[in-house]
């Protein structure tokens, strides 16, 4: 038999909006800034897909698909 996770474990990634996307913003941040933001962003991408992912293992259909950025 199989043991049901917490409800609030079953529940799906929330995931912010990005940073703006305004060349000249973009431009401000330092190129060392920016690699570490994208690395966390990256990092933080791929936790949420596999939250989703057992989510949907569980409760299939529960979570939308992950998007392939």
């Amino acid at each position: 038999m199989k043991d049901t996770p917490p409800a609030e474990l079953l529940t799906c990634a929330t995931r912010p909006e990005g940073l703006p996307e305004d060349p000249s913003l973009i431009a401000q941040i330092p190129t060392k800034i920016r690699a570490g933001i994208i690395r966390l962003a990256r990092a933080f991408a791929g936790n949420a897909d596999r939250a989703d992912r057992l989510v949907n293992w569980n409760v299939p259909g529960t979570c939308p698909a992950a998007r392939k950025d």
